[in-house]
């Protein structure tokens, strides 16, 4: 078994170099399993990209480290859906380069990978820790979008869509990222109605989290209109998300996914 780590990176260089190599590596070599890591750029500015281009080519990072050249400005979404297609993997996982979501549960849910398909950190079950909140306005906007997204979609189960930790068996990840429409901040959504319209499981566990105050989300109602737009995008779009027999039998024919 073998998991892929996509860390989408958005002028975030230098907090990146430090999380990988003092907290981020360290951990996931303890996990005792076959790991790679995916850096992939997210709208990053021109000296940013350079500066991080720079981290690889000075060999700033050990060989299980690998930048994904990227360069199209699309959004976070698009940066996740790209490395997916690249990434050859039995799981693939992605969360953020600032660490706001602690990988400490990894060192138990390795054990149990095949036991869903789909696993996503939330900030709202049971048993998560919130140590340092969002700013008043976010929280006020995650509460809404929780609501529509656990009503709009049918996604009842689940208490946290948004959380930036969520690991997929990989050949779910390459069809996913074959079917997203959605670039911007509701990708997740898009992510996990997917799933739910074609009997995929998906479990939660709980987040231990802090916001990152240097987090690049820095217009939360600008952001926030783009996210209830795209999700009646989504809704609209409900047909095309739905496999054919064809599809699904492939993708249930083993516990485990098929290489790319």
């Amino acid at each position: 078994m073998k998991l892929s780590i996509v860390i989408p990176v958005k002028d975030q260089t230098a907090k990146l170099k430090s999380n990988l190599l003092e907290k981020g590596l360290p951990f996931f070599d303890s996990l005792g399993i076959a790991y790679d890591v995916i850096v992939v750029s997210d709208g990053s500015s021109e000296e940013e990209q350079a500066s991080l281009e720079r981290l690889f080519e000075e060999g700033a990072f050990p060989i299980q480290v690998h930048l994904l050249p990227y360069e199209d400005r699309k959004g976070k979404g698009a940066a996740i859906a790209h490395a997916f297609r690249k990434v050859d993997a039995s799981y693939i996982m992605f969360m953020d380069a600032d660490w706001a979501t602690d990988p400490e549960p990894l060192k138990d849910i390795v054990r149990h990978l095949g036991e869903a398909d789909c696993w996503i950190a939330s900030r709202n079950a049971k048993g998560a820790k919130i140590l340092t909140p969002q700013p008043l306005v976010r929280r006020i906007l995650h509460a809404g979008s929780r609501f529509i997204c656990r009503h709009r979609f049918g996604l009842t189960k689940l208490s946290d869509t948004q959380c930036g930790f969520k690991i997929f068996r990989g050949d779910l990840a390459e069809i996913l990222s074959k079917k997203q429409i959605i670039m911007g901040p509701a990708f997740d959504v898009e992510y996990l109605y997917f799933l739910s319209l074609n009997g995929f499981s998906i479990r939660e566990f709980p987040a231990v989290w802090r916001d990152d105050p240097d987090s690049t989300f820095t217009h939360p109602v600008k952001t926030a209109l783009r996210f209830y737009r795209d999700l009646g995008r989504i809704k609209r779009n409900k047909k095309n998300y739905i496999l054919t027999k064809e599809e699904k039998e492939a993708l249930c024919s083993s516990t485990e996914p098929s290489s790319k």
